[in-house]
């Protein structure tokens, strides 16, 4: 349920493409044979950094029953929230039921008072794009080997480093800690100082950058930074390793702040809930969008548009690190719905300084490469947007990030869609003809990438689970640790085209059986396992698999290491009951969607 409410609220917000958080990853520090390595600073995704509410002492902010406020939301305590729904959002929304019609959008304008309230109130920035509350992050201003043990696990649990660490050292290990939806010219300003310590705890070597995920934004606004006060960043940065950089923004973000969310009801109703929940609450989905259905649909609609409209103009407009993830084409549209008026003047300079180093960002790029910075780039795609804007079906991505943006534009159609079959290879920017850079099943062509050489791309790779592939986090280490490993060309062991792949799940099980004990099974189980484990051991020691093999090497040794843990027994009772309820949620789900279509119930009854 926690990870179902995450999911939720990441929605309202608008800001559900980067929830993963989590979702991302690993970065190392790279080596050169001759002195060492060099220092590496890791810029991270969104609510990556250990941020926190504080007091006027610097101490953290405490709930009524004396627990601190946690990120990134820093929400009130349960009994609170309901308090606030009972005295503002009961009455109209029980009034709007029971009249099924919602008069003056009282139902409306109360949700998402209490909302904007209950999910922004306390990260709201000011005129100026700070925030207005003591939220501050945990600042990491030195190398790892000199922060507490308590910030050292805290990163470490951002993205797998330890073994990495244990290579180049916790001494060349830096973490860039900011304020997601806080300030990005603050935050480039704070990067660059860091950067700065980092050469000079390292007798002035080249630091190596990066960027993660909303990272890739705070690339840009860095690079500005450079610009904007004469300074050379070829004399600061060895090498840039981006992990799945939301360089152009998120599509969305854009798509939600321009559009909305989907006013397609039969999506509302069809599938934006299941896309968004994992199987375990699938029966969850389900029950909503029945529940949904005791609204009527153009009352249900105002709702949804008041949320996501109030939420941005009283509270997330300040944001300007969330306008960093407005892809270009969307910002200045959007930048006419919510950022006018004298009260935006400040905030509106400050985004149309971020829109023209985003607008600029490859042309930088390109001018620091000739400069001998080296770039390389980690991307993603064949994996669709969430369902719950206009384009998840018209552009591809891995769920939240555009392949355009990611790629630092590779031409690309849509989810399974390939390209053109008259489509020929562009190589805009590859002069060697005897490259081939469109992918087996010619869904990307990465020639019209600016970094079309250094850019290894994973097909069908879900954003949130970026981390889960091990062979992300092995490509980026030797990236980042080999000055010898130049291109997609370096090692047929990382092709530029690759896989997805779950492979923590995997190697999980594997070191939990690694030794076990065989003497106890049969012949036919001993061998089972045996070979479940080989397939294993191979699957894991690879770094090219495809997706569906590699699947089925999990569920081998998931079944035979069921088979010896629990015999024949049947699921456990409370997966037979999840199981259950979501059948029969499904069987009233499906049925409503074919008798009612995108109606609510009382559109049904007034057509009859």
């Amino acid at each position: 349920m926690k990870t179902t409410l995450k999911k939720l609220l990441s929605v309202v917000l608008a800001v559900v493409m980067l929830c993963s958080c989590g979702a991302t990853l690993i970065a190392s520090a790279a080596a050169q044979p001759s002195n060492g390595y060099n220092p590496s600073i890791i810029i991270p995704g969104l609510f990556q950094s250990d941020v926190r509410y504080l007091d006027d002492q610097g101490n953290d902010m405490k709930k009524l029953d004396g627990s601190a406020y946690a990120a990134p939301f820093f929400m009130e305590d349960t009994h609170e929230i309901v308090l606030d729904v009972l005295a503002d959002v009961i009455a109209p929304v029980s009034n709007m039921l029971l009249s099924q019609k919602d008069k003056d959008a009282r139902a409306a304008k109360a949700i998402a008072s209490v909302l904007g309230k209950t999910l922004a109130g306390n990260i709201k920035c000011d005129e100026n794009g700070q925030f207005i509350k003591n939220i501050k992050a945990v600042k990491y201003n030195t190398n790892f080997s000199n922060i507490s043990q308590e910030n050292y696990e805290y990163a470490m649990t951002q993205m797998p480093l330890r073994t990495y660490a244990q290579t180049a050292g916790t001494e060349n290990m830096y973490f860039f800690s900011y304020e997601s939806l806080g300030n990005i010219m603050t935050h480039a300003e704070d990067l660059y100082n860091l950067i700065q310590i980092a050469k000079s705890e390292h007798g002035g070597k080249k630091v190596n950058l990066v960027p993660v995920s909303q990272g890739g934004s705070i690339f840009n606004a860095l690079m500005q930074y450079y610009k904007d006060n004469g300074l050379n960043m070829e004399d600061d940065v060895n090498r840039v390793c981006f992990i799945i950089p939301a360089a152009d923004g998120a599509a969305v973000l854009g798509d939600i702040y321009h559009y909305g969310l989907l006013d397609d009801y039969e999506a509302l109703y069809g599938y934006m809930l299941p896309s968004l929940l994992g199987e375990d609450s699938r029966w969850l989905s389900y029950l909503l969008t029945m529940v949904l259905r005791l609204m009527p649909n153009a009352d249900l609609n105002a709702i949804l548009d008041a949320v996501i409209h109030d939420l941005i103009v009283d509270y997330l407009a300040y944001s300007t690190c969330l306008w960093a993830l407005i892809p270009s084409k969307d910002y200045p549209d959007c930048r006419e719905m919510y950022l006018r008026g004298a009260s935006f003047d400040k905030i509106r300079a400050q985004t149309d300084w971020y829109y023209n180093a985003q607008l600029r960002h490859r042309e930088y790029i390109m001018e620091l490469k000739d400069k001998g910075i080296e770039f390389f780039d980690i991307a993603e795609y064949n994996y669709p947007l969430y369902k719950i804007c206009d384009s998840w079906d018209k552009i591809n991505a891995d769920g939240i990030i555009h392949t355009d943006s990611e790629s630092f534009g590779a031409t690309s159609v849509a989810v399974d869609t390939p390209l053109p079959a008259d489509y020929v290879q562009k190589n805009t920017y590859c002069s060697d003809p005897t490259h081939h850079h469109i992918d087996a099943g010619r869904l990307v062509d990465a020639s019209t990438g600016i970094l079309c050489d250094t850019t290894f791309y994973f097909v069908g790779q879900g954003h949130v689970y970026t981390s889960n592939n091990d062979v992300i986090i092995r490509l980026a280490t030797r990236i980042m640790s080999d000055n010898s490993f130049k291109d997609v060309y370096s090692d047929p062991a990382f092709p530029q085209f690759n896989f997805a792949r779950h492979s923590s799940k995997l190697s999980i099980l594997y070191y939990k059986w690694l030794g076990y004990n065989t003497s106890a099974l049969s012949a036919d189980q001993k061998a089972a396992f045996d070979a479940a484990m080989a397939d294993a051991r191979v699957a894991l020691a690879s770094t090219v698999m495809e997706t569906a093999a590699f699947d089925a090497v999990y569920e081998r040794l998931a079944d035979i290491t069921n088979e010896i843990e629990n015999g024949n027994a049947t699921p456990g009772a409370i997966a037979q009951f999840r199981a259950f309820v979501t059948k029969i949620f499904k069987w009233f789900h499906d049925v409503f969607l074919k008798l009612f279509k995108g109606n609510g119930f009382s559109d049904v009854l007034r057509i009859k």
